[in-house]
């Protein structure tokens, strides 16, 4: 069975998500904020904004989906790069 993992920050969070819902999901940065927010935000900090930069599936039915986090914490700010692997 495939998992699929956050990644920011050099860190890897396993989630509880389907391939179905990677689907649902992938193209509506603000539904990722929404149901994972709190491990987003314990891998790269407060995040105000996110944005979908690339999403991207292999022959093989691997994915990639690669979103633009805009940070918005007292010690982090600018922007962090997140993907739901």
């Amino acid at each position: 069975m495939r998992r699929a993992y956050l990644y920011a920050g050099d860190l890897f969070r396993p989630l509880d998500l389907s391939w179905g819902e990677l689907v649902e999901l992938a193209e509506t940065p603000e539904a990722v904020l929404e149901r994972f927010g709190r491990e987003i935000e314990e891998l790269a900090g407060p995040v105000k904004s996110l944005k979908l930069r690339k999403a991207a599936v292999t022959g093989s039915g691997e994915a990639v989906v690669e979103y633009v986090a805009e940070l918005a914490g007292e010690k982090a700010s600018g922007e962090a790069s997140v993907k739901i692997i």
